[in-house]
């Protein structure tokens, strides 16, 4: 187990931010049945088939030295390009040398986007938050009930059946709830399930991950309340801080709550042209 971070100190806290963020997609390469986790002292990448993801996820080279860092580049491509896929390569605050996303560019790989990090201290985040209180928040125990995550999941953020089910089985392989890193909760309002969460427990932090409505629920604080109800699962775990990439439609709910920006995760693609 890592040790929980105290503080929002830098650099310490962009780093677990981005080991936090990087090892839900680290989950995907163990839990899904192509799935292919690849590790060496200096990469760590993913692959997963056609489909994706597949992603080099963390790069820290012992050497500054240009002709090395190429050789390595190459040998990735090569991977990836015998499996005849595209791929992307993440770029974030522990990335050596600082000048790797040029290199990378210098190989043909271009901008995509990137993933905005944010944290909180669990002793002091705005609980003055309106919610619903008719929302009751309870906590997936079994894989039959991980079955209405998945449901949720496709109605909430408009996931694709296939990428739900690479979830699903993510989250079955690695498993869940008590004395486990991922736990996993569900929102009912009026005895019908509305909402969901997650928490990953890594790198010292908690990581919130996958907070979403669906359609018919939103605009009722429960996104609101399913938040504030993990951050207090977090904070009752011991942990002092909890982290998170917003997406576009939550950053200012996250931003009420207290979360501030610490880092940026920029992410490459290469296209074989298929």
């Amino acid at each position: 187990m890592s040790t929980i971070l105290q503080n929002l100190e830098s650099p310490t806290i962009e780093e677990a931010i981005e080991a936090n963020l990087k090892e839900e997609i680290v989950y995907l390469g163990r839990g899904m049945s192509q799935g292919e986790l690849h590790k060496t002292p200096e990469l760590l990448w993913i692959y997963t088939g056609s489909s994706g993801p597949n992603d080099v996820l963390h790069s820290r080279f012992a050497t500054d030295d240009s002709a090395y860092i190429d050789t390595k580049i190459d040998e990735i491509l090569e991977f990836f390009n015998a499996r005849n896929v595209n791929f992307g390569w993440t770029t974030g605050p522990s990335t050596s040398p600082a000048n790797l996303a040029a290199m990378l560019e210098a190989h043909g790989f271009v901008y995509s986007t990137s993933t905005t990090g944010m944290a909180v201290d669990l002793m002091t985040f705005n609980e003055n938050i309106q919610v619903n209180p008719d929302l009751m928040i309870s906590e997936i125990q079994d894989l039959e009930t991980l079955k209405t995550l998945r449901t949720i999941e496709m109605l909430g953020f408009g996931s694709s059946e296939k990428v739900a089910q690479n979830y699903y089985d993510a989250y079955a392989h690695a498993g869940f709830g008590s004395g486990m890193p991922w736990h996993h909760y569900i929102g009912w309002l009026h005895n019908e399930p509305v909402a969901i969460a997650s928490l990953l427990f890594h790198a010292g932090v908690a990581g919130i991950f996958g907070v979403a409505t669906i359609p018919e629920a939103r605009r009722q604080g429960i996104a609101a309340a399913m938040t504030l109800h993990i951050l207090h699962q977090a904070r009752r775990f011991g942990y002092r801080v909890a982290v998170l990439s917003p997406t576009e439609m939550s950053i200012a709910l996250y931003r009420r709550i207290g979360f501030q920006e610490y880092c940026k995760l920029i992410h490459y693609e290469w296209s074989t042209g298929i």
